[in-house]
């Protein structure tokens, strides 16, 4: 099998830094609820982060990852169909970028926000 080319690797990119994002934000919001400082605030700023990781990202990228799947199997046996795919898919993910960073970015407000909140309520 041939290495994965740069769109598939770009996608992999967003989904492990979105679901790295989320963990560490699950993560905040327990050291909150452990000071008795979470809210309905918190967790509807983890709810958002998980909307990110499990379904906004994915309903976005769809077509973007069936392409993956499809120039998987055409790699190994459809050479120049696979260089067609991979031409769609570079197209495809430009076109996802804005919202996909976007999406990436509002996890980091979070991030910074539920930060923020753990420092608070540490007193620090």
């Amino acid at each position: 099998m041939s290495e994965r080319p740069d769109p598939f690797l770009a996608l992999d990119r967003y989904f492990a830094a979105a679901t790295i994002a989320h963990e560490y934000l699950a993560d905040l919001h327990l050291e909150l609820a452990a000071l008795g400082t979470d809210s309905p605030h918190t967790r509807a700023l983890l709810g958002e982060s998980a909307a990110v990781v499990t379904e906004r990202m994915p309903a976005l990228t769809r077509e973007l990852r069936q392409l993956g799947d499809e120039w998987e199997t055409q790699s190994l046996l459809d050479p120049p169909r696979a260089k067609r795919t991979l031409e769609l898919a570079t197209i495809r993910l430009i076109e996802a970028e804005p919202e996909l960073s976007a999406l990436r970015a509002r996890q980091d407000e979070i991030v910074a926000e539920m930060h923020g909140l753990l420092e608070r309520a540490r007193g620090s």
